[in-house]
């Protein structure tokens, strides 16, 4: 017999088997990451799949997904709570069974009592969400900077104002730089409280043995946090965070000049200026550009009047939905930015599915991408060119925090 219902204190240690497993991680957690892990999370966010009986005095958990409060930034500058959906697993032996669906069936149904207006997820495969209305939505560039080939076009100042961080400096200044930048970047989750002691503790389960702790680069208007791995002398940027300019380029004019230091690895947003700063843009390295966050839409009105859109003008949307209810037709009216959705019996200008829709939401791609791989459909091109100048945004969505 499968049955479903929230964790209580005695299943955290099975749970905690489960997921390393599931996640193929050399060991469990360590007890003091999950003792600061289970103060991110209440055990009404969470769900679990127990099979009862099937071997005889047997109670195994089988399933089990969570999700987080976390505040996520829109165009326009609107944080919106978003339900985070994480942890996501089920036992070899119990798939194709229906257990995603039936926690996420559960989830959902959550989610919309407490108001949610989207949810998101970092999704370790492309190709399981979009049948529950998620869509890729951010994206970074994976690159390798090649210090020797870094010359900035301008020259430096006379005193960068980046130093490094104490302990003590690190854990005053960071997260209220973060909290700062993630207030004013288009796609930006925030992090809360409960989860600064696990990212700033540092322990050694996240490193190998040739692979150094963390090095904080403090800016008044930003921090960059690197380790280095000896095996190759490659400095690994796991954080970055700049608010102005001026903060990013003199982080990455440190970075850059390492010493004894090959290469540089980041993941930075897909519109970042670092290349142009460059004499040479070759020394910025493309090597991967993973989507890092999903977006699916819980409330098509309240979604599309949270954020502020590119251009004024007025759309009827049809949106498909073969998970829930929020198939039907909208119409968008933007004035000076703003937007009213109302429901409407009105021919569509433009046909999509829910998905879809939540990929567009944050900007991240193109309406016209989407309308040449024959996904979104439009009544003329005028249509199509107002759906793409609407949902146009500044600066690319960039999420910075992996959950």
């Amino acid at each position: 017999m499968l049955t479903i219902k929230h964790a209580s204190d005695a299943d955290w240690p099975e749970i905690i088997e489960l997921d390393a497993r599931a996640f193929a991680l050399p060991s469990p957690l360590p007890r003091d990451e999950i003792t600061e892990f289970r103060a991110k999370v209440p055990d009404e966010a969470t769900y679990l799949i127990r099979d009862v009986g099937t071997v005889p005095g047997s109670s195994t958990i089988v399933a089990f997904s969570l999700y987080y409060d976390l505040p996520l930034t829109v165009p326009g500058g609107a944080v919106v709570d978003a339900a985070a959906l994480s942890w996501v697993s089920v036992s070899a032996t119990h798939r194709r069974r229906g257990m995603l669906r039936r926690m996420i069936d559960a989830q959902y149904a959550d989610w919309r009592a407490r108001g949610h207006p989207l949810a998101i997820l970092t999704a370790s495969e492309g190709t399981i969400y979009e049948r529950f209305g998620f869509g890729p939505a951010a994206f970074a560039h994976r690159v390798h900077i090649a210090p020797a080939a870094s010359t900035f076009r301008s020259p430096a100042p006379p005193d960068s104002h980046v130093r490094y961080g104490t302990p003590d400096e690190v854990a005053a200044h960071v997260p209220v730089v973060h909290a700062r930048w993630a207030a004013a970047r288009n796609g930006a989750i925030g992090r809360p409280a409960p989860w600064w002691p696990s990212l700033l503790a540092d322990r050694s389960f996240r490193r190998n043995s040739q692979t150094s702790g963390l090095h904080y680069l403090l800016h008044p208007d930003g921090y960059a946090a690197y380790r280095i791995d000896a095996r190759d002398r490659t400095a690994l940027i796991e954080d970055f965070v700049a608010v102005t300019p001026q903060a990013h380029d003199d982080l990455w004019r440190v970075l850059t000049s390492l010493d004894l230091i090959s290469s540089v690895h980041a993941s930075i947003p897909v519109d970042d200026a670092l290349p142009h700063l460059l004499t040479d843009a070759r020394a910025v390295g493309v090597v991967d550009r993973p989507d890092t966050l999903w977006v699916s839409i819980l409330d098509v009105a309240a979604a599309l009047e949270l954020r502020t859109y590119s251009d004024d003008g007025t759309l009827v949307l049809e949106v498909g939905d073969d998970y829930s209810d929020r198939a039907g037709r909208y119409r968008l009216q933007v004035v000076d930015g703003r937007a009213s959705v109302t429901p409407t019996d009105d021919a569509p200008n433009a046909s999509m599915d829910i998905a879809v829709l939540s990929s567009l939401y944050l900007g991240g791609i193109a309406a016209r991408e989407f309308a040449e791989a024959r996904r979104i459909d439009v009544d003329s091109p005028a249509s199509l060119t107002r759906l793409a100048r609407l949902f146009d945004v500044e600066h690319a969505p960039f999420a910075g925090t992996f959950f």
